[in-house]
């Protein structure tokens, strides 16, 4: 016989234990909504490096061969890092606490990662285009001080399954592509695009020191007639420039480095002892193209006690109304319209007159 203790004490067991089912379940629902991933990445300001300076104990750029003069103040660089990976987004309070902070922004993955993409073939693909950025920094500055150096047609990378799988290989020189001069990958698009598939594109190359003809039947994929091969304009220079950048990939450092290279190889101290950051792609010809990440990194650069800021003239539209209080904002769209922003800025003269972003 059970006695009415025995069944008061069982009732508050029961009470007990749904208390506690019941708060973990809130708990571990609250833990989830927190910390589960998400299909988003968080955007945010990263590290943010002076060119002029040095990065451990070496110099970020170095000239072993010419002669290089004293530099002051700041060209500064700026990095953009993720909260999330390919595989695992950011979790719901990282995207709750970006909507309150105006120096993030939330992306999907997909903007990111394109489709088959790990975090490990962005980072190799990162690298090269970092090494891409560099040689054409160094090629605008050289330009800008009328230093002579050649540039050949390089084949960069060949698709081991593609048309020209068996046909051409990297580091081929191509000399002509369908009977013209090869001046680079807008070229090759377009005579592959004009066979159709109906003619093979004859190339001469240059392999192992050998000059040699080689055709390649071009394949229709994803709509466009292609060889397989990624083709790139290789500059030759007459002297060693050395750059240290660490572990930061991409291209979009190539007008602050076109600049501090600049600098350390003419007289005087090109920005007059100021501080100053900016972005942006460059190519040998020194025209500055547009960069992803503009908004976080004008928020590197104030964060950094940066006051001027140089932007791709492309990148306007990330620009207005996102610059943070005490940055200036100055759009460039060549490494010439750079050059000259810094001079102004150095010397404190006719920077009203500097182009900015309006609406």
């Amino acid at each position: 016989m059970i006695s009415f203790e025995d069944k008061q004490t069982k009732k508050n067991l029961y009470r007990r234990v749904f208390s506690w089912i019941t708060s973990a379940a809130l708990i571990g629902g609250g833990l989830f909504v927190v910390l589960a991933p998400t299909p988003y990445l968080v955007e945010q300001p990263g590290p943010v490096y002076n060119l002029l300076a040095d990065i451990g104990d070496e110099p970020m750029i170095s000239i072993p061969d010419q002669k290089t003069y004293p530099v002051s103040g700041d060209l500064s660089m700026l990095t953009v890092t993720l909260k999330g990976t390919s595989q695992k987004g950011a979790s719901w309070l990282e995207v709750g606490l970006a909507k309150l902070d105006s120096a993030l922004s939330i992306i999907n993955i997909t903007d990111i990662y394109p489709e088959g993409w790990d975090d490990a073939k962005m980072d190799e693909q990162s690298d090269l285009m970092m090494l891409d950025s560099q040689a054409n920094a160094k090629g605008a500055a050289l330009s800008l001080l009328d230093i002579p150096y050649t540039t050949e047609i390089k084949v960069t990378m060949v698709e081991k399954k593609g048309p020209a799988g068996n046909i051409l290989k990297a580091a081929d020189t191509l000399l002509t592509v369908q009977g013209e001069k090869a001046t680079g990958l807008e070229q090759v698009r377009r005579l592959v695009a004009e066979t159709k598939g109906e003619r093979t594109v004859d190339m001469e190359i240059v392999r192992d020191g050998k000059k040699l003809s080689v055709s390649v039947l071009p394949k229709q994929i994803d709509k466009q007639w292609r060889m397989g091969i990624y083709v790139q304009t290789v500059p030759t220079f007459p002297f060693e420039i050395d750059v240290q950048v660490g572990n930061v990939g991409g291209p979009s450092a190539g007008q602050m480095l076109a600049l501090a290279i600049y600098d350390k190889l003419t007289p005087g101290e090109l920005t007059g002892g100021k501080r100053i950051a900016g972005t942006g792609t460059i190519d040998l010809d020194g025209k500055i193209g547009p960069i992803g990440g503009a908004k976080q990194k004008m928020y590197g650069a104030q964060r950094a006690g940066h006051k001027w800021f140089l932007v791709p003239s492309e990148n306007c539209d990330q620009v207005i109304g996102n610059v943070p209080d005490g940055l200036k904002v100055v759009k460039v769209s060549t490494i010439q319209d750079s050059l000259a922003a810094v001079k102004a800025i150095a010397t404190n003269t006719g920077t009203d007159k500097l182009l900015t972003c309006t609406k």
